[in-house]
């Protein structure tokens, strides 16, 4: 057993531990069969998390005498022949991103660049397909903690034989980028969660549009939760998005073939919006409302070879397919399952005169239907980051790593 001290980090070694196989979740008597947790990602919102990581403290930290209330991130490593290795706090961590824009390696990065975070990695740090890997982070004022103890050889027990399985090094850094990337976006994900301010938002209008997390949505979150001036916080927010904003919007959309083959009609639009009058608004709306439609199915037919008889039951679930293979989950900060849903009940709801159900809607706007008050500059906008967020999904973008 031996211990390094390095100018950045701890790193401890343990030249043979006991063989960690997990937590017991249920109650059983000596010789009754129990279950075992040996894989799990979670965070310090689950009741459970701290039983677990006073446990693994127990084993893996105290033992070196290591402050556990000054231990913010640790990563232990388990060998096939029982050693370990653990590194506790500024061990090298490095997180791999889409960013809203392009950058300069040395740039300074902001939480609102961040468009989506796909993965974390630890720098310098090897993996074996036979280690059992256990890490906890601080991100804010929440932990997150994920671990994989699963067996790596075949074992025979009560239950009879027991698959091995290789550790897999790049299902772990998604997980872990999952991880941290719900606990640094916590506020968003909560909203999900909390079905009725999520649904008035979207009945507004409002989705997590890329270019707005980060910074707007998080406001807009506090704006309906608080539930005071709500038009006149919202006219605030909108008034941020102004030519320079649009602009640095806009910009990455002309590196799409698609988008680049509807300049003309899609700029139309946008300087619609930013004549900010009550024609510019109409103007906005009617012109990117079908241009919306106009992408879909240009993406849908260049990739499939169909070009009639497409609906939006074609191509809807088209473009959230696109947007899930670029982000890698549902619930990544594309949120391609919740838009999904975002494009069926507010962007392509139907309408129905009779009984006065005509949201602005593509549909109502197309037909002639959509009154005039429903108009608004947010709605304006809202179409605009429609675009934006079609165009994460199917163009090249500020991508960075």
């Amino acid at each position: 057993m031996r211990t390094l001290l390095f100018e950045v980090y701890m790193q401890f070694h343990f030249d043979k531990i006991e063989d960690f196989v997990g937590f017991s979740i249920s109650n059983a008597k000596a010789g009754e069969s129990v279950k075992i947790l040996y894989r799990a990602i979670m965070t310090s919102d689950n009741p459970d998390f701290y039983r677990y990581i006073d446990e693994l403290s127990k084993i893996y930290l105290n033992r070196f005498k290591v402050l556990t209330d000054q231990v913010y991130r640790f990563l232990v490593i388990i060998h096939d022949d029982l050693s370990a290795d653990v590194y506790v706090n500024d061990f090298p961590v490095s997180i791999e991103i889409i960013a809203k824009r392009a950058f300069e390696k040395g740039s300074l990065l902001m939480k609102s660049d961040i468009a989506n975070i796909r993965k974390l990695r630890f720098d310098g740090i090897e993996f074996l397909e036979t280690d059992k890997v256990i890490c906890c982070f601080k991100v804010g004022w929440r932990f997150g903690l994920y671990f994989d103890l699963a067996p790596r050889k075949d074992v025979t027990d009560q239950r009879g034989l027991v698959k091995g399985e290789k550790f897999n090094v790049e299902e772990m850094m998604l997980s872990l980028g999952s991880l941290y990337r719900y606990l640094l976006f916590y506020n968003i994900y909560k909203v999900f969660e909390s079905e009725s301010v999520f649904e008035e938002m979207l009945k507004d209008g409002w989705f997590p549009f890329i270019d707005t997390i980060g910074k707007e949505y998080e406001e807009l979150i506090r704006i309906y939760q608080s539930r005071f001036s709500i038009e006149e916080r919202i006219r605030e927010l909108v008034n941020k998005f102004d030519k320079n904003r649009i602009e640095k919007i806009t910009d990455k959309w002309w590196d799409s073939e698609i988008f680049a083959s509807k300049k003309t009609l899609i700029q139309a639009g946008i300087s619609a919006y930013l004549q900010d009058s009550i024609e510019g608004n109409i103007n906005c709306i009617k012109n990117l409302c079908t241009e919306i439609e106009g992408v879909l199915r240009e993406v849908y037919g260049k990739e499939t070879g169909r070009r009639n008889n497409v609906f939006s039951k074609d191509f809807i679930p088209h473009i959230i397919a696109k947007g899930l293979e670029k982000s890698a989950h549902d619930y990544s900060l594309f949120f391609p399952k919740p838009f999904w849903e975002y494009l069926e009940k507010v962007f392509f709801v139907k309408f129905d005169i009779e009984t006065g159900k005509v949201d602005l809607s593509r549909h109502t706007a197309s037909h002639g239907v959509a009154r005039e008050d429903q108009y608004t500059k947010p709605r304006a906008l809202q179409v605009i980051l429609i675009l934006d967020q079609i165009c994460f999904y199917i163009g090249k973008t500020a991508s960075d790593k």
